[in-house]
């Protein structure tokens, strides 16, 4: 076995990484890999719209990522830009008015429902942001 593969057949390591394939094509997208995407799909649609089959999600170094990575250099591109994204994300909440505590918080959450085989793969497009305290009126 191979350093590293322990972690492939890792339930838990699985099901992160599919929790976080819609925000891995939005930095895909953000690094401009769909440019140059194998898949017509992603070229003709302008943004990463590619995705490994949910079982094979995981199961080896690249199938953590959308298709269009390859090798190191657009590992290194995706990378950078979702730290990028999430820099700004963090920032966007913090200047809404919620605190790191409520963001940290938000994340455990997140990484616990990881944990639970019971819970469906895509249930964090059903979670909403932590509820912050300017939250707006009357809307």
């Amino acid at each position: 076995m191979s350093y590293g593969q322990e972690l492939f057949k890792d339930k838990r390591h699985q099901r992160r990484t599919q929790r976080l394939q819609p925000y891995f094509r939005q930095a895909a997208t953000f690094a401009g890999l769909h440019l140059a995407c194998r898949l017509p799909k992603c070229r003709r649609a302008k943004r990463c719209t590619g995705c490994w089959p949910a079982e094979e999600i995981a199961t080896t170094h690249y199938k953590q990522f959308p298709p269009c990575v390859v090798d190191d250099a657009t590992q290194s591109a995706i990378n950078c830009a979702s730290r990028e994204l999430e820099e700004r994300q963090q920032r966007e909440w913090l200047i809404a008015g919620y605190s790191q505590e409520d963001l940290d918080r938000w994340e455990e959450e997140a990484e616990a429902l990881d944990d639970d085989p019971t819970v469906p793969v895509g249930w964090e497009s059903a979670l909403a942001p932590p509820i912050g305290p300017v939250a707006r009126k009357g809307r």
